[in-house]
């Protein structure tokens, strides 16, 4: 059988190791990276590249050389700032198919305040958001957080105007260019959303998050249906193509809240495919569905350190 052949971006991502053992059977898989020494051991050296940055002017001419030179079928771009550019790669080689919403789905989601507001537009309920210079309108505490940032990065939780104000001088960033919402209490869930290249929706998989450091550390799969349906309805507010992750909080009194689009693949991924549901042959094959696919609940990710002595 001839396997498709796929190039994974951020290359050394906590994910990879995990859906390199679920995949490897399935798929020919090669991972880049900017950094050479960030690769897990698990995964064989010649299928490890080096490229640029993603904000590099060259990173789009970059890639494609590597697609080109590796024969890859689709690429999976998963850093946020090689989301905006990863377009540029799909003119260079037409024939590449690459797992990644529209430029300005990407564009408006990765700016937190932008995505609130397309949100709100379309009656989907989401935490108070403004920037820094309006925090009053929600008071404390809150949760303030870089307008375009990933991975946790600079997110604070802000309980009076004193924190508020040594916050504001440490991040070195504008009022313009930080957000405040509301502190949200409740359970949190990162939701994997399965789409094909017409933005037909055909899996949603919600992730209980236990434990969370940065990344997801500790985490189960849960059909839970107010979830499920909360998702659903955001797809259909703002559609997207590929595989992206929805991160939201279920309050005690079971609103949906939705506080984080990230429209990529995320550190989550694999548990997902665990789950039983595989984003890439839903893009690739590209057939209207029937229904929401069904999924293991209960499959359960657990991180931990591995010392790797050489």
């Amino acid at each position: 059988m001839n396997r498709k052949r796929i190039l994974f971006t951020g290359g050394g991502g906590a994910v990879y190791e995990a859906l390199y053992g679920l995949w490897n059977n399935r798929y020919d898989m090669h991972f880049v990276d900017a950094s050479p020494d960030v690769f897990s051991p698990v995964l064989p050296r010649e299928r490890c590249h080096v490229g640029p940055f993603g904000n590099d002017p060259g990173f789009a001419a970059a890639t494609a050389a590597l697609c080109r030179q590796l024969n890859v079928d689709l690429l999976v771009p998963a850093v946020d700032e090689e989301l905006p550019h990863a377009a540029a790669v799909g003119r260079l080689l037409p024939e590449l198919a690459i797992m990644l919403p529209s430029t300005e789905y990407v564009v408006n989601v990765l700016d937190k305040l932008k995505m609130a507001e397309l949100l709100t537009a379309k009656k989907i309920p989401v935490p108070r958001t403004v920037t820094f210079d309006r925090i009053g309108e929600i008071g404390f505490p809150c949760f303030a957080k870089p307008r375009r940032g990933r991975g946790s990065r600079g997110v604070q939780m802000l309980r009076d105007a004193n924190i508020a104000a040594a916050y504001f001088t440490l991040s070195g960033l504008t009022n313009d260019q930080i957000v405040v919402q509301d502190l949200l209490e409740g359970q949190e869930y990162t939701v994997m959303m399965a789409a094909d290249r017409e933005a037909r929706l055909h899996a949603i998989v919600p992730v209980k998050v236990r434990v969370k450091r940065g990344i997801t550390i500790l985490a189960e799969t849960d059909a839970n249906p107010v979830v499920i349906e909360a998702c659903a309805a955001i797809h259909r507010a703002l559609p997207a193509t590929g595989c992206y992750n929805i991160q939201l909080c279920v309050t005690a009194d079971q609103r949906v809240l939705p506080f984080e689009i990230n429209p990529r693949i995320s550190t989550t991924f694999c548990l997902g495919v665990a789950a039983g549901v595989d984003p890439v042959d839903i893009f690739l094959r590209n057939d209207a569905p029937n229904n929401l696919q069904s999924f293991r609940a209960g499959a359960t990710l657990f991180r931990s350190w591995h010392n790797h002595l050489c």
